[in-house]
């Protein structure tokens, strides 16, 4: 493990630990702040607690500067934790969140969910399956029904036990039965959507479908001109501070 310099662990005294459940080894990265309230961060499809140009490494800064713990990890399969990604499924994910919820819960008083893409699609799930619930979640470019969202596999498509990228037949049949826009219609909690007007153009559309319109604790932001991922500095800037906001009015 790294050694951190005494100026660097004033500024970001980051704890990389594994979180051991009874089917993985999931590894994490704690950035603790003081206070009751946590922020659990799940990535993307192929992606890591790092993500696309270290977006997740600097939300959970933004996070941890703002008063708020936020903890990032490796879903089953991916990045630094145990399995192998051929063996990954939505349904996987969503046990996984809840085992890293359950954890959370055991420590802190307020716990808020944030999902990118496919990590939107399971904190969803996983916050509807969830008891006790998050108090709150956030979600972006979420992928908007796992019944839609690649449901079948490619034809040239040849699963490798250890391939990083590629996942297997479990993938395509181990699904939530209650799916992305029910678990999010059925949800309690205030929830944010934030996405690109360049994201995915079936994304966009089918989330803002189903997206409550008249409750105030339910905003869904389209972004002009921001991608899928956020790339642009600009764009990331906004969507860290609207995540930030959100989460500090509602883990109050």
């Amino acid at each position: 493990m790294p050694v951190l310099s005494t100026a660097m662990k004033k500024i970001f005294p980051e704890k990389s630990f594994i979180l051991s459940t009874s089917h993985a080894h999931l590894s994490a990265v704690w950035h603790p702040a003081r206070g009751h309230r946590l922020v659990i961060l799940c990535h993307g499809f192929t992606g890591t607690k790092t993500e696309s140009g270290r977006l997740f490494v600097l939300t959970a800064r933004a996070l941890q500067k703002a008063g708020l713990n936020a903890l990032r990890f490796d879903f089953m399969g991916s990045g630094d934790s145990s399995g192998d990604f051929n063996g990954i499924s939505p349904n996987s994910q969503i046990r996984d969140t809840l085992d890293v919820l359950a954890w959370g819960h055991r420590r802190f008083k307020k716990i808020g969910l944030l999902g990118l893409s496919f990590g939107g699609g399971t904190v969803i799930c996983a916050a509807h399956q969830a008891r006790p619930r998050p108090d709150a979640m956030v979600t972006w470019s979420s992928v908007p029904s796992f019944r839609w969202w690649r449901p079948v596999p490619p034809s040239d498509q040849k699963p490798e036990p250890g391939n990083p990228l590629i996942p297997g037949h479990r993938f395509y049949s181990d699904r939530p039965k209650v799916d992305v826009p029910e678990a999010y219609r059925l949800l309690d909690i205030p929830r944010l959507q934030i996405q690109g007007d360049q994201d995915i153009p079936e994304f966009a559309e089918r989330f803002a479908v189903y997206c409550p319109q008249n409750d105030p604790q339910v905003r869904h932001l389209v972004l002009p001109g921001a991608d899928h991922v956020f790339t642009r500095w600009e764009h990331r800037r906004r969507v860290i501070a609207e995540t930030v906001g959100w989460f500090r009015k509602y883990l109050a």
